[in-house]
């Protein structure tokens, strides 16, 4: 870390300077490091920091909280920086910068601990060679450990092992009084219950131990292509019911002018699909290396065409599954190409919310909880669309809640469902 800048003290608006906590890491106030940590992937809310914090250790975290707790000055923290909605930026603060912390320790067969700036993909390199696997994956391998499990974690076997914070054994928090405590189901359980699922409220995840099952060495992709969407959600349903496959999600297209529904579901094994209402199928096989790296080549081609570095202003709400069919329905119909935006897309799979036991994680109050994302890319510089996705953005999370669903990975509100 030598080639930041550092002060032994820093400058607080209106309070003038005031001297830094000893740290084994390191404090940054150089331009690049905080015009860095001012934005998010999402880009459409920028918050200007103080300093960035480079933790070299947990005790470095802790360190950090009790100082910005003496001296009045936010610190937050930030994990891959993939948030959207400006949830690990802060105007006149600190942010910790968990990347630093991005150690993958020695693992067990049913176990790994992971430092909570570690990549999901850092993870899987580890433990894909022993053959094992976390129960539950993102779609994007680059988010960061601590930051998925502190907003809960969905994925395509989220309706056999519930969310990813569902699948860990033990986490080390640093507590908002800047305490490190490590705690479990059996130890300081009241902590470990409310810091996954609530974004930092409770507390600064800085590691954790992640359960690991069984992989598989191939898998077989059935894309199933639905033009009803009532037909597409009731055979989601029904294949998650049976655990008919391991990983079970979805997309809506929007091709020649409608909306078309693609249901991907994925085994190791080859079970039927006959039975179901599809109106098209295709089956590859593939590695279930490539089967996790499948969002490498939209990355890169969204990286190609330059939209990956557009704002990105999405929303992510999870629906009641008695409501889901009425409210996509309209919600798509309004859903024009240029209010999703180049390289957009959106995310629509259902899981028995049942299976989601942490408690402050949210889901929908309904058997079924039904994950729509809609994940919109703006035009750069492109004021009055981008205000028009925004407002967009608010009416669908607002339907949610009203309808008894909640928010998803969005700044905590006290009407999200299990949030505070």
């Amino acid at each position: 870390m030598a080639h930041h800048e550092f002060e032994p003290r820093l400058a607080i608006p209106g309070r003038g300077a005031v001297a830094l906590p000893e740290l084994a890491g390191t404090l940054s106030v150089r331009d690049r490091d905080l015009a860095d940590a001012e934005r998010d992937f999402g880009d459409h809310v920028h918050r200007r920091p103080l300093a960035v914090a480079f933790p070299a250790t947990a005790v470095d975290v802790a360190t950090l909280v009790r100082f910005g707790r003496t001296h009045g000055i936010p610190v937050v923290p930030r994990g891959a920086g993939h948030s959207v909605d400006g949830q690990a930026l802060v105007d006149a603060g600190i942010v910790v910068d968990m990347s630093s912390l991005g150690g993958v320790r020695p693992f067990g067969p049913d176990r790994i601990s992971v430092d909570a700036g570690a990549r999901w993909r850092a993870v899987v390199d580890a433990t894909l060679r022993t053959g094992s696997v976390p129960p539950v994956l993102p779609d994007y391998l680059e988010l960061s450990v601590g930051g998925l499990l502190s907003t809960g974690g969905f994925g395509g076997a989220s309706h056999r092992y519930g969310s990813q914070a569902d699948n860990v054994h033990d986490l080390d928090v640093v507590t908002p009084d800047g305490e490190l405590v490590t705690c479990s189901p059996s130890t300081n359980a009241a902590l470990f219950d409310a810091v996954r699922g609530t974004q930092g409220r409770h507390g600064i995840i800085t590691r954790a131990t992640v359960a690991l099952t069984r992989a598989p060495s191939r898998v077989r992709r059935h894309r199933l292509t639905y033009h009803d969407l009532g037909a597409y959600l009731g055979d989601q349903r029904r294949l998650v019911d049976e655990l008919r496959f391991d990983h079970v999600d979805g997309q809506a297209r929007y091709v020649d002018g409608r909306w078309r529904f693609v249901l991907e579901a994925v085994s190791a094994q080859s079970p039927p699909i006959g039975d179901l209402r599809h109106d098209s199928a295709e089956i590859v096989e593939a590695t279930y290396r490539e089967f996790v790296d499948r969002i490498l080549p939209i990355e890169a081609s969204l990286r190609s065409t330059g939209s990956w570095y557009h704002p990105h202003p999405r929303a992510n709400v999870l629906l009641p599954g008695s409501h889901a069919e009425k409210v996509l329905g309209d919600a798509l119909a309004a859903l024009t190409p240029d209010m999703l935006g180049a390289g957009g897309s959106v995310l629509l799979y259902l899981f028995p919310s049942a299976r989601v036991s942490a408690p402050r994680v949210p889901i929908a109050r309904d058997p079924y909880t039904v994950l729509f994302g809609v994940q919109r890319t703006a035009p750069p510089g492109d004021l009055v669309t981008l205000q028009r996705m925004r407002d967009a953005n608010a009416a669908l999370h607002a339907t949610a809640r009203r309808l008894g669903g909640a928010s998803y990975a969005f700044p905590l509100d006290a009407t999200d469902a299990r949030a505070a």
